[in-house]
């Protein structure tokens, strides 16, 4: 179980430097000046391809093998009392790791697809970039809800039987509320606060089980 809390913290860790680095890349590093619509999309594609495959790498596939650690870890420590609903709320954690790992090979392989495409045949390959893109943030980051979903029911069996401290469990349930919120188009925008509050519910976790040192006990002390 130790080692199962280590593997657990170390990877709620990792995924808030995912996406503290994604953050960063996409609203710091690059320059968007001068990609407008779909045309400027694939033209930033293919003017990035090497730092955003490196980008999409971490962001995706890598940050979805870690989800399903952190979820195995936060299952294994669900007391017997909510082991029917912990089953539910896991089975969820799983669905979102595989849907972020689906999400980020399908940018990977539309990204090689594409700008070879787009040398000989631009107006096909915009509107082919437009089509992968659409299903990747469908998948990946665009709605929030199965993300969401295990996140508040997470937090919320943890609050109920005393197992996470109350301001954690409670920023858990608010941050998987928001991506639940996701599904409502005028509330998309909320996909950015669930975003930076995940960074905040991921290390304050993470940090939790690499103290951790009880394996039914997940307060901060």
């Amino acid at each position: 179980m130790h080692d199962l809390d280590r593997t657990g913290g170390l990877a709620a860790l990792f995924l808030a430097a995912s996406y503290i680095f994604g953050f960063g890349l996409f609203l710091g590093a690059f320059d968007w000046t001068g990609y407008a619509g779909p045309a400027g999309n694939l033209a930033f594609v293919t003017d990035h391809q090497m730092l955003l495959t490196i980008a999409m790498l971490v962001l995706y596939p890598l940050a979805g093998c870690a989800l399903v650690a952190l979820v195995v870890a936060m299952h294994r420590r669900a007391d017997r009392s909510i082991e029917g609903p912990m089953q539910i709320a896991t089975a969820f954690g799983l669905i979102w790791a595989g849907v972020v790992i689906a999400s980020g090979m399908v940018s990977l392989t539309g990204m090689q697809q594409i700008v070879p495409l787009a040398a000989e045949h631009r107006e096909t390959a915009t509107s082919a970039w437009l089509a992968i893109s659409t299903v990747q943030d469908a998948l990946g980051g665009g709605i929030e809800l199965v993300g969401g979903v295990w996140m508040a029911m997470v937090s919320w069996l943890a609050l109920k039987q005393g197992q996470m401290s109350k301001p954690l469990a409670w920023v858990g349930i608010a941050v998987g509320m928001a991506g639940i919120l996701t599904t409502i188009p005028a509330l998309s925008g909320l996909v950015d606060f669930f975003g930076l509050g995940q960074i905040i519910w991921f290390v304050w976790v993470g940090v939790i089980l690499l103290r951790s040192s009880k394996p039914s006990i997940l307060v901060d002390s």
